[in-house]
């Protein structure tokens, strides 16, 4: 299981994907919650040393720079932060892609209250 003070980026770019996934894990006891509208902004706080990012759930349709793209630039530096992909749609090939690239998992939106905490907590166990 992530320690609960790790530093965990959320990547999307409706704003109410991003709070609704940071309630989620605040309620599982994880505040040290990041944000980003799109990939461009998400590799600006993974290129800042003093954010030292322990997970990221990123959304794969965004504009600016989406997710695949984002995975793609944060791969040929780090193989090892844990990634799990965000989509609306049971989009396989675009799953089958991250998949190549070293996603740790992957999460159909929406993220609700109900179920959230159970699909989190589940992923969250599997980093342990």
């Amino acid at each position: 299981m992530l320690d609960k003070d790790a530093t965990i980026l959320v990547v999307d770019d409706a704003m109410i994907m991003r709070e609704g996934l940071r309630r989620v894990l605040a309620t599982l006891g994880y505040t040290n919650v990041l944000q980003a509208e799109n990939g461009r902004e998400a590799m600006k706080i993974l290129d800042n040393p003093t954010k030292q990012v322990r997970l990221m759930f990123l959304d794969i349709v965004m504009p600016i720079m989406d997710g695949k793209a984002t995975l793609k630039k944060i791969r040929e530096t780090d193989q090892k932060l844990p990634v799990v992909m965000l989509t609306s749609v049971a989009d396989k090939d675009s799953i089958v892609e991250c998949s190549k690239q070293g996603i740790t998992s992957y999460v159909l939106k929406p993220i609700n209250a109900e179920t959230g905490p159970d699909i989190v907590s589940k992923l969250l166990a599997k980093l342990a």
